[in-house]
């Protein structure tokens, strides 16, 4: 993908299952105070993947959503235009860069770092060095539609992932207590 949006999507909410937590996912293309409102019946967090607003909402239909964000990450990448209307709400950006960054034989795994930053945004504090290789583990291997779009995942057959890593033949392997 061009900034890992659809990376950051699938880690919040392998994030949340994790740490055991209810989290309902959504696209929508046009976010409404109805359509929100709705999904947050359930109790569970609720996730909603989006990339409309400029061009293609008004600054009073977003003023009427935005309160019922608690979080709007933002994902960028170098090279690719920033969203300035998504920049000026988002309170956490998560840099595509980071994401792929790794050196594994030093141990330093960007995504491990970003899905800690993340977690600790979310509120989320009781997960483990583990954890977060497991939640890894699972992004690294969620499978790729042959065609069209996985309606859980939102990944499309031309997505790419692993930012060069190869795909992982096992589970991490748990941590020396």
């Amino acid at each position: 993908g061009r900034t890992a949006s659809t990376w950051v999507f699938n880690a919040v909410c392998l994030l949340y299952r994790q740490a055991h937590e209810a989290c309902d996912s959504y696209w929508l293309r046009r976010p409404s105070p109805a359509k929100i409102q709705e999904r947050l019946q359930t109790g569970a967090h609720v996730l909603i993947k989006t990339h409309e607003w400029t061009g293609e909402m008004s600054q009073r239909d977003f003023d009427e959503v935005r309160p019922l964000f608690s979080h709007v990450i933002v994902s960028v990448r170098q090279g690719f235009p920033e969203d300035p209307d998504w920049m000026k709400v988002s309170t956490h950006v998560v840099h595509f860069e980071d994401i792929v960054e790794c050196n594994e034989a030093e141990g330093k795994v960007g995504a491990l770092r970003v899905l800690r930053a993340m977690a600790e945004h979310l509120g989320i504090t009781d997960l483990t060095d583990d954890d977060f290789k497991k939640v890894d583990y699972q992004l690294m291997t969620l499978p790729m539609p042959a065609m069209g779009c996985n309606q859980t995942t939102k990944l499309w057959h031309f997505h790419r992932r692993r930012g060069g890593r190869p795909v992982p033949t096992e589970p991490p392997a748990a941590s020396e207590p």
